[in-house]
């Protein structure tokens, strides 16, 4: 939880660095016509925001004197108040995503089945050991919600006091190149800061039920497809309303697991490597490397695509529609192409590591005897394609329920080997539970006879006699 609040200490310290440079912008004398949208009068949402932010401070203040007064306690009382802080430093981010999404229901409706698709087909990538389905939800909500408020509410301010800084008014040509490029940059950070913060908090708070590579890259992707959701209701529905065809095709067909999704996979990748690394070095240094090729990927892809965008119209002049459907394809592969492939990998060298390490695990649980794994069962849970055949044999045996029945177990089973493999191996950063439970769990949704389960360790009575 401290690291938890460090980063949402950090999120709200960015906005109050941006509150510092509006205030501090030097005065514009003179702007152009051609420059007043960098002038637009301060949106009611920011507005806002920026008030809650404030109060937020203030809440946060008292609660953190609060903390301190109960430091040597851990009740219910200090996990509110930790609650507490987290809520008032974060939520106010939230006001400008639901402002987007609430004002346009029917445009959040027409892009919710693809999302959820893709929801769903990043959970199904968890072929053999799957995080709690809530855990994605949660990185979904961050996405849409506070990583893209934050990234939203920074953007603006960008806007609020880029132009005094960059600009040079006895010679406003010369600096467009400038501005549009820092514009680039300013969204590459901002954006995936946003959402590298949700992946951190909830590697922070739910770190028991990340393994490796593969929970990491889907948590990620997860947090992409909430702020790729926000965002593509926003220019469906605001920056472009006349284009919402092009804008839908390009942000919720061709690019909904590429651009965002691959870059907070990325992020995510860094995460589940570091999980397992001993020295915090090298935990810093990969989640870093993460960090910094989603902001790479994202400055290059905004840059490079207003050039992109005038030859793509000069090879498809003839036919714009051919020119969106093969056009917007072409510039997403050579955008992002390179990191949907980089992440693929990563998630699949993940799963065949997870594989190895189950497999070693199913064997030795077989070989023990215990009733909960036999050896044929074995070899069953490492065939994802067997799994499938078997749940759909038994659907249309014994229904919705049967199948339900056998999908528990075969994540109960999966599960428990799961927590056996990471008993044997060394370098976690936090203690791995006791086995025997998930067991238990496991023979009981067989039917066959439960043992008692005693502590992990001797308790005092124990150890004396």
């Amino acid at each position: 939880m401290p690291a938890t609040i460090a980063v949402a200490v950090a999120l709200s310290a960015a906005f109050g660095i941006g509150q510092v440079l509006f205030w501090a912008e030097p005065e514009i004398p003179s702007p152009l016509p051609w420059m007043r949208f960098f002038l637009l009068p301060e949106p009611e949402a920011f507005t806002l925001t920026r008030i809650l932010v404030y109060v937020g401070w203030g809440l946060s203040a008292l609660l953190g004197l609060l903390l301190l007064a109960l430091r040597q306690r851990r009740d219910a009382l200090v996990r509110a108040c930790r609650l507490g802080l987290l809520g008032a430093l974060l939520l106010p981010f939230v006001v400008m995503p639901l402002d987007i999404l609430g004002s346009n229901p029917l445009t959040l409706l027409v892009c919710l089945p693809t999302t959820a698709a893709a929801l769903l087909c990043v959970h199904r990538a968890q072929l053999f050991h799957r995080m709690p389905g809530q855990l994605l939800l949660a990185g979904f909500g961050w996405g849409a919600l506070i990583g893209g408020g934050f990234g939203t509410v920074m953007i603006t301010w960008f806007y609020r006091y880029a132009p005094g800084y960059l600009f040079d008014w006895e010679h406003p040509r010369d600096n467009v190149r400038t501005i549009y490029t820092m514009i680039a940059l300013n969204a590459g950070i901002v954006s995936e800061i946003g959402k590298a913060a949700g992946v951190a908090v909830l590697f922070f708070l739910f770190r028991r039920h990340f393994d490796r590579v593969v929970s990491g890259v889907l948590i990620g992707a997860a947090v992409g497809l909430g702020f790729n959701l926000t965002e593509t209701v926003h220019y469906m529905a605001t920056i472009e309303p006349g284009q919402q065809s092009a804008q839908f095709w390009m942000r919720q067909v061709v690019g909904l697991m590429t651009v965002h999704v691959a870059f907070t996979a990325l992020v995510g990748a860094g995460f589940g490597a570091a999980h397992r690394l001993p020295e915090l070095r090298d935990r810093v240094l990969v989640v870093g490397g993460g960090l910094l090729a989603a902001i790479g990927g994202h400055f290059a892809t905004d840059a490079v695509m207003p050039q992109l965008g005038k030859w793509k119209e000069d090879l498809f002049s003839h036919d714009q529609t051919l020119g969106l459907l093969l056009g917007v394809p072409l510039i997403t592969t050579v955008t992002s192409g390179v990191f949907v492939v980089l992440y693929v990998l990563i998630l699949r060298r993940g799963l065949t590591a997870q594989a190895a390490g189950l497999r070693r695990a199913l064997h030795a649980e077989a070989e023990a005897g215990t009733g909960a794994v036999t050896a044929p069962e074995a070899e069953l849970l490492l065939d994802p394609r067997r799994r499938l055949l078997l749940e759909l044999r038994v659907w249309r045996r014994d229904g919705t329920a049967g199948v339900r029945h056998l999908m528990r177990l075969h994540q109960a089973q999966l599960d428990m080997a799961t927590q056996r493999w990471h008993g044997t191996r060394s370098g976690a950063d936090i203690p791995v539970p006791d086995v025997r439970p998930l067991r238990a769990r496991v023979l009981e949704l067989k039917g066959l006879p439960v043992p008692a389960v005693h502590p992990a360790f001797p308790t005092a009575q124990e150890a004396l006699s």
